[in-house]
């Protein structure tokens, strides 16, 4: 069975004539008249009768040109559908991401692509900057973002964003540092610093900041992300610097202070193999202001 076949018997059953589905096809009746024979044989039915006015349906017939419709129909959406995922405007990407860059930046970037590309899916899948790496290589994330990716070959590594550091801290004691504060005035502050795994990371790039102010950081404590780095802060044991995307939310008796000084921002970074860029891929990198970093 063809879909030629299908088109010529449709315009044939709809026309009644096949004088006249020739002329709506813009072809001779000979083709039609051998096509339409072809799939009677291949179905072993007789659908059309000869009539002294044209042709008309048999009882086979008239089932079968319902279900030529439906077969048409979802040709058309398959074809239509193709084309927009060529076009890199349907289609799921696979997100992974790691840290605090799911807090604000990368929903705001999700939703420039589906703004633009409403009928694509994503999956967010929360991953080591490792794993992500492994899950590039293996094909199963098209895209993963965090900060201070290690080098790996094959794999692009782009700065999306800078963000600003902030003190963090019990709310009277953040507010005691004022709006500002410089890394000079935490020389004697007990530092809690996050993540504990994935070097290099957020926590030696805040160890850079204070040294490139000249300033030895007095760090207490290193634990596995910023959630418990803000418990121990709200429990008193010291102060902690996060990005400004978690400086941006709300938290109970917790707050924070703009940490200012030698370079005291870091990027979101990320990931994609330069190989392996699906079209829905493209089009969401088409949408991010980002340079190339590595």
């Amino acid at each position: 069975m063809e879909f030629r076949q299908l088109r010529y018997f449709i315009a044939v059953a709809e026309e009644g004539n096949i004088g006249a589905a020739a002329r709506r096809l813009h072809i001779s009746q000979p083709p039609i008249t051998r096509q339409i024979q072809a799939l009677e044989q291949d179905l072993g039915v007789v659908l059309l009768e000869r009539t002294h006015r044209g042709v008309e349906l048999t009882a086979a017939g008239t089932t079968f040109l319902e279900d030529a419709r439906r077969l048409l129909h979802v040709t058309e959406i398959s074809r239509v559908r193709s084309r927009a995922a060529s076009r890199g405007v349907i289609g799921e990407l696979r997100v992974a991401y790691f840290g605090t860059v799911v807090l604000h930046t990368l929903p705001l970037l999700l939703r420039q692509l589906l703004s633009v590309a409403p009928s694509a899916t994503v999956s967010l899948t929360q991953m080591s900057k490792n794993r992500q790496i492994e899950a590039l290589d293996a094909g199963t994330i098209d895209i993963g973002f965090g900060r201070f990716y290690p080098y790996q070959e094959g794999v692009v590594v782009r700065n999306v964003t800078n963000e600003r550091l902030f003190l963090g801290a019990q709310k009277s004691r953040a507010r005691s540092f004022g709006e500002q504060v410089h890394c000079s005035a935490l020389r004697n502050e007990p530092l809690i610093l996050f993540p504990r795994e994935g070097r290099p990371s957020f926590a030696d790039e805040v160890i850079g900041v204070f040294k490139n102010a000249r300033v030895e950081p007095k760090v207490v404590a290193i634990v596995e992300d910023v959630n418990a780095a803000m418990a121990l802060a709200l429990a008193g044991v010291g102060v902690t610097i996060v990005p400004e995307t978690v400086a941006m939310i709300s938290w109970p008796d917790f707050g924070f202070t703009e940490l200012v000084g030698s370079k005291a921002t870091v990027p979101v970074s990320c990931i994609y193999r330069h190989d392996h860029i699906a079209p829905i891929l493209k089009t969401f990198l088409n949408l991010l202001p980002i340079r190339e970093s590595q």
